[in-house]
């Protein structure tokens, strides 16, 4: 058991990554709701949620795919 190797898919930065998204589009949908917006954007909140949601899919997917992986190293061994 000593000598396994866990092999570990986890991306932390598409989390990152997308809470960055997200975060971005609730301070310029924030600012749009005064009139103003953020120099840096060039996209309307609703696509830097789009953007945000898909890489929080990928994440899912990948941690969903590691446990899986454990659980079927979990059937062999036991």
């Amino acid at each position: 058991m000593a000598d396994k190797i866990e092999h570990r898919m986890t991306a932390p930065w598409l989390l990152a990554s997308a809470m960055l998204l997200f975060s971005l589009a609730l301070i310029e949908k924030g600012l749009n709701t005064v009139g103003t917006s953020l120099p840096m954007t060039d996209v309307f909140p609703r696509q830097l949620l789009d953007w945000a949601v898909t890489l929080l899919m990928f994440d899912i997917a990948l941690t969903l795919r590691q446990m899986f992986e454990i659980q079927l190293d979990g059937r062999r061994e036991g």
